[in-house]
């Protein structure tokens, strides 16, 4: 059975007047930046990709929920190795709350199976021991139907 540890920075989320930029880049930098992700979810929930590249990327709260869904997919895989198409995002859209925080939602098909997936995304001041000080988005939300 595999463990599940993160190495976190200290992450500040942004107010909402904090200067980003003009709208229309905030958002597209936004949208790509929850496809990538979302993608990197599906990987790491499939078995293509480990956990830990989701760390700089999600918050804590998403971390433990993917950790726990790899948990029980060990345990079903365990008793019933299990085949089949893997996931992929098909559309993502995405809504901006407000300048640093945005809501996206799409669907995921797996085989014949279409699921719809949602969360949100803002945009963090990240503090790495030793290093500068960066802003950028971090997924902070995300729910698979």
């Amino acid at each position: 059975m595999s463990t599940f540890t993160q190495i976190r920075p200290d992450t500040v989320p942004l107010s909402p007047a904090a200067p980003v930029g003009p709208p229309v880049e905030s958002a597209r930098m936004a949208r790509t930046f929850a496809v990538n992700v979302v993608g990197r979810i599906l990987e790491v929930l499939d078995g293509r990709r480990p956990c830990e590249h989701l760390t700089p990327a999600v918050s804590e709260e998403v971390f433990a929920q993917v950790a726990l869904a790899l948990r029980r997919r060990e345990d079903v895989i365990a008793h019933a190795p299990m085949r089949g198409p893997t996931a992929r995002l098909r559309r993502m859209h995405l809504q901006m709350a407000s300048a640093t925080a945005a809501n996206y939602f799409g669907t995921v098909e797996r085989g014949l199976r279409t699921r719809a997936v949602a969360g949100r995304v803002e945009l963090h001041r990240i503090v790495m021991p030793g290093r500068r000080a960066q802003t950028r988005w971090m997924l902070a939300e995300f729910g698979i139907v």
